[in-house]
């Protein structure tokens, strides 16, 4: 299938150097995983007989009657494995959706083409933005989870200057008074998990000198000295240690575990037709299903090299790099979404609460989870 490019830029064009410094030599475009691709550890023959006799009359029950085509906006993001892996698969086409891959610098950029229904679906992070978007009665609905933070993973990295790391002058959070810290953009998942090591250490802003910087300029400040600690989100730590230019310290699920970072929203536009819906999202919780059990894909060959497809990231820094956690049932946390709200309003960030009633949608899941069964 063929991406359409909204946007000329997908990332900074520091992204291209590091990622040729990351390698040995420029390679050749990864080649697409073979729809079917084995995970990485198959099922007996007996469970796989088993699975397919149960699975099979409700697939064939939630597929379309006919080719439909859904416009699904994503960004090169590793976060976004699992609908990567699901198209190369086949699938979304096994449910006869045809994805129209439509390609966004940001994700923030899609709540424009989404509430006016040129996008049928896409990924995007929580972030005040949103809830600002809510708060307008933007329509838009948040309907699976689509990337969390808990012990043991994350993907948006604290990354400590190597020389002050192996000084030992930079260990703990007090260690940052009077550093020069990046917590790239205002409203940011990394300016999240910053803020929220500030407040669970006692300190504030004002105890040291506050950069914004992109993930790629992160690199480039760590670099040259110009920084003593940058966050940034992967593939950038993972390089920035391989290049011997700083040594990953803290990451999300350090920090803040249950983060609900980034969800799949729908359109209003689309929801008006159900079956669609419901069809993704039996192809997107099967996918997340496959992806979690290849240690988010890092574990399987074929999963690295569609993901590689869609984010040009090198597959073998995808199987070094961290990875975000996605529930198996696909559910949201709500509820933490309600904490950050308290938490960007505290910070001053954000004005008012808002009620999420209207624009979370657990349904499409819950079908997904009686097609599939329930994790």
């Amino acid at each position: 299938m063929r991406a359409r490019d909204v946007l000329i830029r997908l990332v900074p064009g520091l992204l291209g150097l590091l990622l040729v410094a990351a390698c040995a030599a420029p390679g050749a475009p990864a080649k697409p995983a073979a729809s079917g691709a084995a995970p990485a550890s198959p099922p007996t023959a007996s469970a796989t007989a088993a699975s397919q006799s149960t699975q099979a009359p409700a697939l064939a029950d939630a597929k379309l009657p006919a080719p439909t085509t859904v416009h699904f906006g994503y960004t090169p993001l590793l976060s976004g494995g699992p609908v990567f892996v699901g198209l190369e698969r086949g699938y979304f086409e096994e449910m006869n959706i045809n994805l129209d891959m439509v390609r966004f610098n940001s994700g923030a950029l899609m709540i424009a083409p989404l509430a006016n229904g040129d996008l049928d679906a896409g990924s995007g992070g929580t972030s005040p933005g949103l809830y600002n978007a809510f708060a307008r009665d933007v329509r838009l609905k948040v309907v699976s989870d689509n990337g969390s933070s808990r012990a043991g993973n994350g993907t948006s990295i604290a990354l400590v200057r190597k020389d002050l790391w192996d000084s030992g002058a930079i260990r703990s959070p007090q260690d940052l008074r009077g550093r020069r810290v990046s917590f790239a953009t205002e409203g940011s998942p990394i300016d999240y998990m910053m803020r929220n090591l500030l407040d669970q250490n006692n300190m504030t802003m004002d105890d040291m000198d506050v950069q914004r910087l992109t993930s790629a300029d992160a690199m480039v400040g760590l670099q040259n000295r110009a920084v003593d600690v940058a966050t940034a989100a992967e593939p950038f730590p993972t390089q920035a240690e391989q290049m011997g230019v700083a040594v990953k310290w803290l990451n999300d699920g350090d920090v803040v575990p249950g983060y609900q970072i980034s969800t799949i929203m729908y359109s209003e536009k689309f929801v008006a037709q159900p079956a669609a819906p419901r069809a993704f999202m039996v192809a997107y919780v099967r996918s997340v299903r496959d992806y979690l059990a290849a240690d988010s894909g890092r574990a399987d060959e074929g999963m690295r090299e569609a993901i590689s497809k869609w984010t040009t990231v090198p597959a073998d820094l995808i199987a070094q790099s961290g990875a975000a956690y996605i529930r198996p049932n696909g559910r949201v946390d709500v509820d933490d979404m309600y904490k950050q709200q308290d938490f960007w309003i505290r910070h001053g960030v954000m004005k008012d609460r808002v009620d999420l009633t209207p624009f979370v949608d657990m349904s499409y899941v819950d079908y997904a989870n009686q097609i599939l069964g329930d994790r």
